[in-house]
């Protein structure tokens, strides 16, 4: 899973960066080269905390995510020959957006993260209509060859992204089914991507106002979080950042919940295994059958698949442990069919 950090220069993306990642990569200077910084993050999920107290096992295996710190964008690129190659190479690669919107002064002039979050999308929806429309004009000359009901189809559904496109809306908002996003995975569009919006905002500031009046405008959610305090959080030892939070009445890092909701943007669930020997998270596509989280443990238990042994997170902590949850009943057997759930630990029965 890669998470793609982009932004205008001076937006304070490389400081979320090593914030979310525990890097030093150097902040400050003004680029708009395609400098790709990668990190990758372990997801932090009280879940796995509590099931590694509850077993003490000899290893705890966390969920990861690999984020992505991409090169500045600058204004008005579109004029100059779009977003660059280098850049779109990286964005196409990438599994969802993380767009870090200024709500400081500086160099750049006053903070208007609305502003900018304009100059970034009409950016990406440009590159889509031109690789669209590119599209459109071969398909429509292959059709003046022969008459292919499979190209008759393509070009419905292309003209459809079109019409979308030059209403100056993301693709994302289209509402494609699941056959129609399938048909369009190998144009990798840039607004299609989940795309989670953060506003920076500078220590000390309440940025409450203008993250309602942007979502009111914009109707997209905001995540707003100060980046500086964030990264300095990530500098510090575990004990030190656990004090500094106390001091504030924080409970945990703002980033904590980022990566979550990054994470669910990527429409991911997470399962787990239990044991002496460790304390996994599994992470999976949402909707995933038993057979199929079995074979992200390891082909063979997909392979030679029998049954799962399940029960939920929640009613392994109520009860305190496997033989409370069998007491009560909590315990089941899944088969083939089973639709595995966000926080199930599972037990994989299989004979290869």
């Amino acid at each position: 899973m890669q998470l793609g950090i982009i932004g205008l220069p001076q937006s304070g993306k490389t400081t979320i960066f090593n914030a979310l990642t525990k890097s030093c990569v150097k902040v400050g200077e003004y680029s708009t080269g395609c400098e790709v910084h990668i990190g990758v993050v372990k997801m932090p999920d009280p879940r796995l905390e509590k099931l590694a107290a509850m077993f003490n096992p000899k290893k705890k295996v966390p969920a990861t995510i690999t984020y992505v710190d991409i090169g500045g964008m600058s204004k008005g690129a579109s004029g100059h020959g779009g977003l660059g190659t280098e850049f779109l190479t990286q964005m196409h690669g990438m599994d969802t957006v993380i767009l870090v919107l200024r709500g400081f002064d500086g160099a750049e002039g006053k903070a208007n993260p609305l502003d900018d979050y304009t100059t970034i999308t009409t950016e990406l929806l440009l590159s889509d209509m031109a690789m669209i429309e590119r599209r459109i004009e071969k398909v429509k000359k292959d059709l003046g060859k022969i008459k292919k009901p499979e190209l008759e189809k393509e070009l419905a559904l292309l003209d459809k992204c079109r019409v979308h496109l030059e209403g100056e809306k993301p693709i994302r908002m289209l509402g494609l089914s699941p056959e129609e996003s399938k048909a369009l995975r190998s144009f990798q569009l840039l607004t299609e991507k989940p795309i989670l919006l953060v506003l920076n905002y500078p220590e000390g500031a309440d940025p409450s106002a203008v993250a309602a009046e942007f979502e009111k405008q914009t109707g997209e959610t905001i995540t707003p979080l100060c980046g500086s305090i964030e990264m300095d959080i990530a500098q510090m030892s575990d004990e030190e950042a656990k004090e500094f939070l106390s001091e504030l009445k924080i409970e945990e890092p703002a980033l904590n919940k980022m990566i979550r909701t990054s994470f669910l943007l990527l429409g991911k669930i997470n399962f787990f295994t239990v044991g002496e020997d460790e304390c996994r998270a599994w992470t999976i596509p949402a909707n995933t059958k038993a057979p199929q989280a079995a074979g992200a443990i390891h082909s063979d238990l997909e392979r030679g698949f029998i049954r799962a042994e399940a029960v939920s997170y929640d009613h392994l902590i109520e009860t305190g442990g496997y033989a409370g949850a069998r007491e009560k009943g909590y315990v089941r057997l899944e088969g083939k069919e089973y639709i595995v759930k966000d926080g199930d630990i599972l037990n994989i029965k299989f004979n290869v």
